[in-house]
């Protein structure tokens, strides 16, 4: 099962690289040549324009922001933000999340917030769990699994970039049209 799509994404890949050659190498499209002198009705027009004073320099435009609500948070979540603090501090610390919907979330702590904190659960996916979204206090675990799981994730990715290495040179063959 992993062979076949691991053989999607490469063909995906080729497809994606020979689209980007056939497109670079379509022929340009000519644009025509704007006219360089303006006519007499032209030339006044921009004269009245100019002649119009500015009332000031311009304000530079300030943004701002809206404040946000304070959503006052209950004791109970309030004791889950301190376990997420207590817990965030160390950065490769996996902690088990279980939500009230039922699904359980295992990863590591990568931002911590007022409102809530961020959980990496994968080697690129995180998730955002606000305080009020947890069914019970985040509790670390050791995620042995979980570690040799993302281990070799990452192996995978590894060995695909090699493999795709040695065929570059195929893609800008056929790209040439030798």
């Amino acid at each position: 099962m992993p062979s076949s799509v691991t053989i999607r994404a490469l063909f995906a890949l080729a497809v994606f690289f020979v689209a980007m050659n056939a497109h670079a190498q379509s022929p340009l499209e000519e644009i025509d040549s704007l006219p360089i002198s303006l006519s007499v009705d032209q030339f006044q027009s921009l004269q009245q324009l100019s002649s119009v004073t500015n009332p000031g320099p311009a304000q530079p435009r300030i943004r701002r922001r809206l404040p946000r609500p304070e959503l006052p948070l209950t004791p109970e979540e309030i004791s889950y933000r301190d376990v997420v603090q207590k817990l965030g501090i160390h950065r490769n610390r996996f902690v088990h999340c279980e939500l009230p919907n039922g699904k359980v979330r295992t990863g590591v702590i990568t931002e911590i917030r007022d409102d809530g904190f961020m959980l990496k659960d994968g080697i690129v996916i995180s998730q955002w769990i606000p305080y009020t979204d947890l069914k019970v206090a985040p509790r670390p675990v050791p995620a042995v699994g979980t570690r040799i799981g993302q281990g070799f994730k990452w192996v995978g990715v590894g060995l695909g970039v090699a493999l795709l290495i040695p065929l570059f040179p195929l893609f800008f063959i056929a790209g040439d049209g030798c």
